[in-house]
C-alpha cells in the first residue's frame, strides 16, 4: 500500500457540510461518536480565535541542521532555523524524507518591514523568500448540527469516515479555483478520512487523509481532462507525485496538512474526476518519481508556458534548480533568454509555433480546445478602471495609471519587477504572482506581456497561462498527440533528470465510481 498523506480541503471557513454516499462513522479523539448513519453534517469551530502572527524572511535551505548552524556561526550570526517537511511512512517504515532546515534572517510583524528586509537581502547577493507563522496552537471545540437536529460538541481532532470502504464521503461547496478567473464552488467527494480542526483564523479546517495513489487517481484528471492522451497522464501523474513528495509539509508546514487541495499546490478534485485511464496511469507508474543526481525534483508544471518555460528563481526566489530551467515548447529555434525588453516583445507579437500554440495543428484533439486562447492574449482596460482594480487588489491608490515600466524579466519574459505609475504616485510590484494579481480583478494569466498605450486606455498583450516553471501541460499533451511516451515528455521539460521508485503502490486497480453527482463535469478548464 502507497504511504498516506493529508490535503486541506477547507481552510478557515466559517462552517462546511459533510455527508457520505452510505453510512458513517464520526469520532472525537478516537473515541466513537455515531456510526452506522447517513446525515448531513453541519461543522463549525466554537470559541476559536484569530492567533497573532508575524513574518520570517528565509535566505537559503540546508538538508541537515548541521549545516544550517554552520552557515548560520560563519555568515549570518543572529538567524534562526526552521524544520520544514517530513518523514513519508509506510507501515512505520521511512520510505522517503523531504526534511529541510530554512535559514531566516528574522521575524517581523509586519509584511511591509519584512519586504525592506527582503530588499536588504537581494542587494546583498541573497534570493530570499517569505513566510507568514501563525503563533500558538489552535483553540476551540468542533460543533456538528445533524440534519435532525441533534448536536455534538466535540474535543478536536474529529474524524468522519464511510462504515463501508466501497462508499465516498463528501464536503459541499469547496471554494476551487481560489482567487483565479475560474473560482466557484462544488460539492466534491472523497476517499480516506476527513479530519475537522479548529484553525489559525478561528474558523474550521477539513483535512482529507488518504494515500498517496488515491491522492493521484484524482490529481491527474484534475489537472488536466480525464480524456486525455495516457502519456500525457501517466506524465501529469509522475510529476504530481514529485511535487507531493519534494513539497509536502513545505508550502504548509505551519498548518495541519500536508498541501491544499487547490492550484497553490496542485488540483485535487476528489473521486468524481476518476476515470478508467486516470487509475491506469496511476498504476502503469506506480511510485516513480524524477530524481537529480540524488534528489527528488520538484517537479512544477504550469498550464501554457507560451513557448519558453521560466526557471524557478525567477518566480519563487531561493536557489535555482537545475533541471527547472528555462526550456523552449517551440517547434523552431528560439534565441533565449528573453530577458530584455526588446526581445520579450518581440517573441510576444511573433506568436510562434510551438507545442503549446494550438493554432500551429490542424489535428487538435477536443478536449484540447480550450486553451487556444491563452497562447497569446490581449487584456484591454481604461486607465480609471485599472487604478481601480490595483487600489482594490493591494491598498495602494494610484489613481488612473499613467505607466507601467518593466524593471526586471526572467529568462522567460515573464516580468518579475513592474514599476506602476499613476496620478497620485508610483508603487513597485515585485514577483510574477504579485504582478498578475495587482493587474487584474482575479489574477492575470500570466505576467508574460508588454503594456501599449493610447490615449485613455491600456492594452496589455501576454501569453501563456501560469507561472511557466516545468512542464507546460498543454504542450506536454501535444507532445503525447505525437507520439511521446510519458518519459519522454518528462525528461524533456526537466532536463537532466531521471526516474526512480520510491514506493511500491496499491496492488489492485480500482474500479471509477458511478453515479456520482458531477461526474460529468470533466474539468472546469
Amino acid at each position: 500500500m502507497a504511504p498516506r498523506i493529508s490535503v486541506g480541503i477547507v481552510d478557515n471557513e466559517k462552517s462546511a457540510k459533510i455527508s457520505a454516499t452510505g453510512n458513517l462513522m464520526i469520532t472525537s479523539k478516537g473515541v466513537v461518536i455515531l456510526k452506522g448513519e447517513r446525515p448531513v453534517i453541519t461543522a463549525s469551530v466554537v470559541d476559536g480565535r484569530t492567533l497573532p502572527s508575524l513574518y520570517k524572511v528565509f535566505i537559503k535551505e540546508f538538508k541537515t541542521r548541521t549545516e544550517a548552524e554552520f552557515f548560520i556561526s560563519e555568515q549570518c550570526q543572529g538567524c534562526g532555523i526552521t524544520e520544514v517537511g517530513r518523514d513519508l511512512q509506510d507501515d512505520g517504515r521511512i520510505v522517503f524524507s523531504n526534511k529541510a532546515y530554512w535559514v531566516y534572517s528574522g521575524k517581523f510583524q509586519s509584511m511591509e518591514d519584512a519586504e525592506k528586509e527582503k530588499v536588504r537581502l537581494k542587494k546583498e547577493g541573497y534570493n530570499p523568500w517569505i513566510r507568514e507563522e501563525f503563533i500558538g496552537k489552535p483553540e476551540g471545540k468542533i460543533k456538528l448540527t445533524l440534519d435532525d437536529g441533534r448536536g455534538f460538541l466535540l474535543d478536536p481532532p474529529v474524524e468522519v469516515y464511510p462504515c463501508n470502504s466501497d462508499d465516498f464521503t463528501v464536503v459541499y461547496d469547496v471554494l476551487i479555483g481560489i482567487g483565479y478567473h475560474w473560482q466557484h464552488r462544488q460539492d466534491l467527494f472523497f476517499r480516506g478520512i476527513l479530519r475537522l480542526l479548529p484553525g489559525y483564523k478561528g474558523g474550521l479546517v477539513v483535512v482529507n487523509e488518504l494515500t498517496i495513489d488515491e491522492y493521484l487517481f484524482s490529481v491527474n484528471s484534475s489537472e488536466m481532462p480525464a480524456d486525455a492522451h495516457l502519456e500525457l497522464l501517466k506524465a501529469q501523474t509522475v510529476a504530481a507525485r514529485g511535487t507531493v513528495l519534494a513539497t509536502m509539509k513545505k508550502h504548509h508546514y505551519n498548518d495541519p496538512y500536508d498541501i491544499c487541495h487547490d492550484d497553490h499546490c496542485q488540483d485535487y478534485r476528489g473521486v468524481a474526476r476518476e476515470r478508467k485511464n486516470s487509475i491506469r496511469a496511476v498504476m502503469e507508474t506506480e511510485g516513480e518519481v524524477l530524481f537529480y543526481e540524488d534528489e527528488v525534483c520538484d517537479t512544477r508544471f504550469s498550464k501554457i508556458c507560451g513557448g519558453v518555460s521560466e526557471s524557478f528563481e525567477h518566480v519563487w526566489g531561493g536557489e535555482g534548480k537545475p533541471y527547472l530551467v528555462s526550456v523552449s515548447d517551440t517547434l523552431e529555434e528560439v534565441e533565449f533568454p528573453l530577458n530584455s525588453e526588446e526581445k520579450a516583445r518581440s517573441f510576444i507579437d511573433s506568436s510562434p509555433p510551438a507545442y503549446c500554440n494550438l493554432n500551429s495543428f490542424e489535428d487538435v484533439p477536443e478536449y484540447l480546445r480550450f486553451a487556444t486562447p491563452y497562447f497569446r492574449w490581449e487584456i484591454e482596460y481604461t486607465r480609471s478602471r485599472l487604478g481601480e482594480i490595483f487600489k482594490v487588489k493591494t491598498g495602494h491608490d494610484l489613481g488612473a495609471i499613467l505607466d507601467l515600466v518593466v524593471l526586471e524579466r526572467g529568462n522567460s519574459g515573464r516580468i518579475k519587477k513592474l514599476k506602476v505609475v499613476g496620478e497620485k504616485g508610483e508603487k513597485i510590484i515585485e514577483g510574477e504572482l504579485k504582478i498578475r494579481q495587482a493587474l487584474h480583478e482575479t489574477t492575470l494569466y500570466s505576467s508574460m506581456f508588454y503594456p501599449v498605450f493610447t490615449e485613455d486606455r491600456i492594452v496589455l498583450k501576454g501569453g501563456g497561462w501560469g507561472h511557466g516553471v516545468g512542464m507546460c501541460q498543454i504542450g506536454a499533451a501535444m507532445m503525447a498527440e505525437k507520439g511521446k511516451n510519458y518519459r519522454e515528455i518528462l525528461f524533456h521539460y526537466y532536463p537532466g533528470s531521471y526516474i526512480r521508485k520510491v514506493y511500491e503502490g496499491i496492488p489492485r486497480a480500482p474500479e471509477p465510481p458511478e453515479n456520482l453527482p458531477h461526474k460529468k463535469i470533466d474539468w472546469e478548464g
